[in-house]
């Protein structure tokens, strides 16, 4: 039970970084580019991992996260004009 709880806190921990790589790169621009771009840090930043932790974690399931957080968060701060999309 304590490796769900702390699986489930880093999963959680990573939402606010993700949060602020996804303002970084709102520009003018294709969204599923600017969604490769900040699944592409978040492997860039899951590669620094000790390899012991990459392989417990895996970074096929980091990276399915990362893009079901990106899918919500984008989602989100469209539907409430955070992000205005450009004609």
């Amino acid at each position: 039970m304590s490796n769900i709880i702390q699986a489930l806190r880093v999963a959680l921990s990573v939402i606010p970084e993700v949060i602020n790589i996804i303002k970084a790169v709102e520009l003018p621009g294709s969204g599923a580019d600017k969604a490769a771009a900040v699944l592409q840090i978040v492997t860039a930043a899951f590669q620094t991992l000790p390899a012991d932790v990459a392989s417990a974690i895996g970074l096929d399931k980091v990276q399915a996260f990362a893009s079901k957080v990106i899918d919500i968060v984008v989602g989100f701060l469209n539907k409430v004009g955070v992000f205005k999309k450009t004609a």
